[in-house]
């Protein structure tokens, strides 16, 4: 018997959007992003990085069968995300595309990896039948204003992860990434450490051939890749936000990158 296929971050209840079952859903979008608070990262695409790096740390995680996955650090321990306040609300600048597409998502079988069918969360506290919000499906059966804007939204995100993952897989190719740590220090006496996490190590990066270096730049790789190295400084936010919350100071250990 095969093992049901994990479910993608934040979604719990995943379906095929249906003209006869949710003809008459609506969603109430509004900007509350509870549903996002309890991670620490959450994957960011390549298109992103020159708008993500002026306010998030953008790091590399290794998903289940090892490839290297892009994402922005939300916060210091398991489980926290210090970019949501209490109301709801992302406290950041920038919310992330991946943030943004909930509660909607593409997906595709096995047998048919091009061939995408939209689906909805149907667990998302924004969906109703009360008429709060806009409706999914007009009176014909077809997509809702909102719901298109989704969709296109969806084809253009997909679009760019097929970027990101050329590019992650670049930076494997030529064994740029290690895994990094840095340790984080609160007067209160608590303690951070993030592991887990990769970043570019900028010794490999300088040691590789002219050629390879040049094959980066064209491909638009060696950007990326700068931008996250400088990004790694927003680290520092983070602390800020969790001594403004516990009145207290933190001091952080420079990110290092281990062979």
């Amino acid at each position: 018997m095969s093992t049901p296929a994990a479910l993608p971050l934040f979604y719990r209840k995943v379906v095929p959007l249906s003209r006869e079952r949710h003809r008459d859903w609506y969603i109430d979008s509004g900007q509350d992003f509870s549903f996002a608070a309890g991670t620490n990262s959450v994957y960011i695409a390549a298109s992103e990085f020159a708008v993500a790096a002026r306010e998030y740390a953008i790091v590399f995680a290794r998903d289940a069968d090892g490839r290297a996955i892009p994402a922005v650090l939300l916060g210091l321990e398991r489980e926290q995300n210090l970019l949501v306040g209490p109301d709801g609300r992302w406290r950041g600048r920038y919310v992330p595309a991946y943030v943004r597409r909930y509660p909607f998502i593409l997906a595709s079988a096995p047998e048919t990896p091009d061939q995408f069918t939209v689906c909805i969360d149907e667990a998302h506290s924004g969906f109703n039948t009360a008429r709060e919000g806009e409706r999914l499906l007009d009176e014909a059966g077809e997509q809702g204003e909102l719901l298109a804007r989704s969709v296109g939204f969806l084809r253009e995100f997909h679009r760019h992860t097929q970027f990101t993952q050329n590019f992650s897989q670049a930076l494997d190719a030529d064994g740029l990434l290690d895994a990094i740590q840095a340790q984080v220090a609160l007067n209160s006496g608590a303690k951070y450490s993030l592991t887990g996490l990769c970043c570019v190590n900028a010794e490999k990066l300088k040691a590789l051939a002219p050629e390879r270096l040049k094959a980066l730049l064209v491909q638009g790789y060696l950007d990326l890749i700068y931008r996250h190295m400088h990004s790694l400084a927003n680290i520092d936010g983070l602390m800020e936000l969790v001594q403004n919350a516990q009145g207290t100071t933190a001091e952080r250990q420079p990110v290092s990158a281990k062979p």
